[in-house]
């Protein structure tokens, strides 16, 4: 249960269901979230947004 702090094993077996699902929906829901941020930050190239698509050649 690293995804939140302090909340341990124990704690979540202690929930019932339907908080337990609301805690997996809101995992799932950062996961995504953060996924989508590093596909925005990875795909930029340095020179800008030219919306030319580069493919390599072989020599």
């Amino acid at each position: 249960m690293g995804h939140f702090r302090g909340l341990t094993w124990s704690d979540v077996r202690s929930l019932p269901l339907r908080d337990f699902n609301a805690l997996v929906d809101a995992m799932a829901d950062d996961v995504e979230r953060q996924n989508k941020q590093s596909r925005r930050t990875r795909g930029r190239s340095p020179g800008g947004s030219t919306g030319e698509r580069r493919t390599p050649v072989m020599t």
